[in-house]
């Protein structure tokens, strides 16, 4: 399933000492539009939250992050919001106070 994926980011060992950050091959901003409109109204903090934790991610170096987001970009370019601070950021970007 990850096939293009894997080989975006290429297969090198790396040292399980390496940090991983958290990659979405589905961007979040993405699935919360999609639930958003879904819904017909603004999400709450709740399911923004229940929408970030039921999200596929994948862990990975910020190296192959990096590899990652630069192919993405290049096709599409959305807003990436950082998970930590998912309810935060997906208020500034529909222009509401968190």
């Amino acid at each position: 399933m990850l096939n293009w994926f894997r080989k975006l980011i290429g297969r090198r060992a790396e040292s399980p000492n390496v940090p991983k950050v958290r990659i979405y091959p589905n961007p979040l901003v993405g699935l919360l539009d999609d639930s958003e409109a879904a819904k017909g109204a603004p999400l709450t903090q709740e399911e923004v939250i229940a929408v970030r934790d039921n999200a596929k991610w994948i862990e990975v170096t910020q190296s192959q992050a990096d590899k990652f987001h630069a192919a993405f970009d290049a096709q599409i370019q959305l807003p990436r919001l950082d998970p930590d601070r998912i309810w935060e950021e997906w208020q500034a970007l529909n222009g509401r106070e968190p």
